[in-house]
This record gives C-alpha cells, sequence and structure tokens, in this order.
C-alpha cells in the first residue's frame, strides 16, 4: 500500500515536472528576438505556432504524450516559417529602403546639375554686368544723410535700370515699366541732392520685381544667387547657408541705440523683391535681461514687419560671441539650396 502511495506520488511529480519543462521550453521558444521579430512582421504564422503549442499543452494535461509531441513539432514548425516569414519581410523593406535612397540620391545629383548650370550662367551674367555692379555697390554707403553725393546718385540710378531690366525680363508689362523709367529720366536730368525721391524709385523697381516673382509658388532655380547679389549692393552682408540665405547688418541701430530708418527701408525693400517664405532674424545682445536691448529690439520688431504681410518676419534675441551686439541676421528660409 505505501509502495502505491509512493508510485502514484513519483507519477503526479513526473506530471508535474513534465508540465514545467514544457512552459520553461514555450518561454525561451516565443521570448527570443527572432520569434519577437516574427510577431511583429509575420502575426498570422506567429499565432498559428502559439495556437499549435497551446493544443500541445492541453494534449499534455491529458497525458496524451504522442499528441502533445506532435502539436509541438508542428508548433516549431509554424514558429520556424513565422520567422523566416519575418526574415523575408525585413529584407524587402531593407531593398525598398535603399531604393528610395538611391532615388533621392538621383534627384539631389539632379539638383546638383541644374544649380551648376544656374551658377554658370551667372557667372556670364556678372561678368556682363560688372561694371554696372561696381557702380551699384556705392548704395552700401547709403546713410541717414538726407543728402547724397552724385556718384551715389548715379549708383541708385544703375541699380534702377537694372531692376526694370530684371522685372521686363520676369514678365512685367510696359504700362508698369514705362512709368518707373520716366521717372528715373527726371531723376536724372534733375540730379536732386534729396535721396528721398531716387530711394523712393528703387524701393518701387524692387517691389515691381517681388511683384513678378510672387507669380511663382516657390523661389526659381538661382534665386538665392540674386537674393545675395542684391544684399551686398545695398549694403547688406550675404551668404549661403543650410538653413536659407543669411542677411546681415550692423546698420539697423545708430550709434545713439536709435533704429536706423534708411537701413529699414532697405531691408523692406529686399522683402518686396524677395516675397517667398517667412524671413527670421536674430538681434545680437550682450544679455537677455537687458532693459535697454529689449526696448531697442521692441522698436525694432515694429520697424521690420512690413505692412502687407506683418507675419512674414519674426524676430528674437540672441547672446552670441559670433555677432557684435546689435547687429542682426535674418534668414531667408524659402532660398535654402536655389
Amino acid at each position: 500500500m505505501i509502495l502505491r502511495a509512493v508510485l502514484i506520488i513519483s507519477c503526479a511529480a513526473g506530471l508535474a515536472c513534465a508540465a514545467q519543462q514544457a512552459t520553461r521550453t514555450s518561454d525561451s521558444l516565443f521570448a527570443s528576438p527572432a520569434a519577437e521579430l516574427a510577431r511583429e512582421h509575420a502575426p498570422d504564422l506567429y499565432e498559428q505556432a502559439q495556437t499549435a503549442w497551446a493544443e500541445a499543452d492541453a494534449a499534455q494535461r491529458h497525458r496524451d504524450d504522442h499528441a502533445a509531441d506532435d502539436q509541438r513539432t508542428e508548433a516549431r514548425l509554424w514558429l520556424a516559417a513565422a520567422v523566416a516569414e519575418a526574415e523575408r519581410v525585413q529584407l524587402d523593406q531593407r531593398r525598398a529602403e535603399l531604393q528610395r535612397e538611391e532615388e533621392r540620391w538621383a534627384k539631389q545629383l539632379a539638383r546638383d546639375q541644374e544649380a551648376s548650370a544656374v551658377v554658370a550662367r551667372d557667372i556670364s551674367r556678372y561678368e556682363a554686368r560688372a561694371v554696372a555692379l561696381h557702380e551699384a555697390e556705392r548704395l552700401s554707403a547709403l546713410s541717414e544723410d538726407p543728402t547724397m553725393s552724385d556718384a551715389t546718385l548715379d549708383a541708385i540710378l544703375t541699380r534702377v535700370r537694372l531692376n526694370l531690366a530684371l522685372a521686363e525680363a520676369l514678365g512685367a508689362h510696359e504700362e508698369k515699366l514705362l512709368p518707373l523709367r520716366e521717372r528715373a529720366d527726371v531723376i536724372a536730368r534733375r540730379r536732386p541732392h534729396s535721396a528721398d525721391a531716387a530711394e523712393a524709385l528703387l524701393l518701387k523697381t524692387e517691389a515691381l520685381i517681388g511683384e513678378m516673382r510672387a507669380q511663382w509658388p516657390e523661389p526659381r532655380p538661382g534665386a538665392s544667387t540674386e537674393l545675395v547679389e542684391t544684399a551686398l549692393v545695398t549694403g547688406f552682408a550675404a551668404d549661403r547657408a543650410g538653413s536659407g540665405v543669411l542677411i546681415r547688418s550692423e546698420r539697423f541701430f545708430t550709434s545713439s541705440g536709435q533704429v536706423s530708418s534708411a537701413t529699414v527701408k532697405r531691408f523692406h525693400g529686399l522683402l518686396a523683391a524677395f516675397p517667398h517664405g517667412p524671413v527670421a532674424c536674430q538681434v545680437a545682445v550682450p544679455e537677455l535681461r537687458s532693459r535697454v536691448w529689449a526696448r531697442r529690439v521692441a522698436l525694432l520688431v515694429e520697424r521690420l514687419r512690413p505692412m502687407d504681410d506683418p507675419g512674414r518676419v519674426s524676430t528674437g534675441m540672441v547672446v552670441t560671441q559670433s555677432l557684435s551686439a546689435g547687429a542682426v541676421q535674418c534668414t531667408f528660409a524659402a532660398y535654402r539650396g536655389l
């Protein structure tokens, strides 16, 4: 009797151990990294494997060892199929990624080749207009002084005529060009000592160019070169960066800390001539808590906002060693990479 009880207990313990062993095997089988990938990328096959393993557990509980072994074998086969399918799916995804990357590089190469052609045309255009642009650089000498020299007047008129020629090339009609040409001729004859009329005419021509460019949904190839050129000859430092065309000037504030009307006018001319996208400006200040600079920047913010699109220009303060206090740097983001 005692021997029979021992045998019964031993058998029960053996079944419990077998169940625990099956559980541990299940945990290690379905918790592996390969099984996790199979669950993610081949969920149908993974579910078949789990179902077969659950049926093996049920057979084990009913002491049908043969059926349990068959179901576990089936579960392993289903899981192996799921792992293979997951690897195939991952391979297809990687192949698609590589194809997209190749297409992206092909497009980039095409853009680079197009940009090279644009630069080549720009170089030819620069050479043809070198003398005129040299004179136009006198515009950078414009200041708050209400009077101007003959050389500066000639520089303004040169720039006006260049702008009109560009506006005509962009599609401006004669009825818009003729009044501006006549005003330029009048100013050239009368030779006024005040810069107001000539500078107002210059801004009109830049606005006309901007009107023509605005007909395009985005800047055309070569627009960043034109923006840099225009900024340089109107008194700003300018260069290209990954974020766009950067325009800088230390003349937005006078020596007394007032906002420079002349510099703001020329900046509005740039905004009008290059109408696409937002413009983000940063004013270099000694410290962000400076009340003096906070007031100055607040005044500049109001002056920089164009009347026709007050939300286009955003202005903030920044503490940096790369710019002197009061210097302003603006990013024309829409002209990035053109």
